[in-house]
């Protein structure tokens, strides 16, 4: 995914937006469990500040994961907005180098970039619904489909003796 700032960059104060779209599917051996089920979009606005390029970006993908619940897969639908600034070589300061991104040539290659904020964006666990209900600790069973009625009160065996205390009284 390359991005052309030559324009903007010579143009104080100009704007330019960029519509892109690629397969993101090479970066799936760094997702574990993940897969994209649809292609990443990419909207960027390019803003010259001066020293530097001022970015709003808004990524929009899909996922196929797997639920941490029940274990079924879903579709997880990603819609992220991110703010970026970015410095070309000969201007960098070395006090902006650790919080900008760096480029050297009007041709920007942001798929890294792109991919990283994708992942910050991601959920450490997946989640079908809200109302997910899981499966039976039991017998198994995916509860959101079968009711299985097993007893999953589980008393630690070392508080047991409190189970009797108030059926004393």
């Amino acid at each position: 995914m390359k991005v052309n700032v030559a324009q903007v960059r010579r143009n104080e104060n100009g704007t330019a937006h960029f519509d892109l779209e690629e397969d993101f599917s090479a970066f799936e051996s760094q997702l574990e469990g993940v897969s994209f089920a649809a292609p990443v979009r990419v909207h960027l606005q390019v803003s010259n500040l001066g020293k530097s390029l001022m970015v709003l970006g808004q990524i929009q993908t899909k996922f196929k994961v797997m639920c941490g619940r029940c274990l079924e897969d879903f579709i997880y639908p990603v819609d992220l907005n991110f703010e970026d600034e970015w410095v070309f070589s000969g201007q960098a300061a070395e006090e902006r180098d650790e919080i900008a991104f760096v480029f050297e040539k009007d041709e920007v290659e942001i798929s890294e970039r792109i991919f990283e904020q994708i992942v910050l964006a991601l959920p450490m666990r997946f989640i079908c619904s809200p109302e997910c209900q899981g499966l039976c600790p039991v017998c198994g069973v995916n509860r959101n489909h079968i009711a299985c009625g097993c007893n999953t009160e589980q008393i630690d065996p070392r508080l047991a003796a409190l189970a009797q205390w108030s059926k004393r009284d």
